[in-house]
């Protein structure tokens, strides 16, 4: 298995691409950190992890929140000693309005908060 042995975190681990790839790499024997906003969720998919026979440690954060690269990395490490890999599958959506009643303000805080956020994980 090309993943034997390793860590991987992936950040947005919705019903989607996320779920794929933490599924995918369980299959190839990776411990997966699962990392998004909805808790049920990411207990669901770690649930599906294990039955892999891989595991799964669930990290409810929001990454919009200054701390949570710092609170994702720690938990990853306290459990598992190091990671090998950070799949990042999350997107800060702007607001989707009509461009003449959208708050500018809102558009930038959207679009900033993807490479920032990435930068605290790294």
């Amino acid at each position: 298995m090309m993943l034997d042995g390793k860590t991987v975190v992936v950040l947005g681990t919705g019903p989607g691409v996320g779920r794929s790839i933490a599924l995918a790499s369980a299959r190839e024997g990776a411990d997966v950190v699962l990392a998004a906003r909805t808790e049920s969720r990411l207990r669901e998919l770690a649930k599906e992890v294990e039955e892999l026979g891989r595991r799964a440690l669930v990290v409810p954060i929001d990454l919009t929140n200054p701390d949570a690269g710092e609170q994702l990395a720690a938990a990853a490490v306290a459990e598992y000693g190091e990671v090998q890999a950070l799949v990042w599958n999350m997107l800060v959506m702007p607001p989707l309005k009509d461009l003449m009643k959208v708050d500018a303000a809102g558009v930038q805080d959207g679009l900033g908060a993807n490479p920032i956020a990435a930068l605290r994980v790294v």
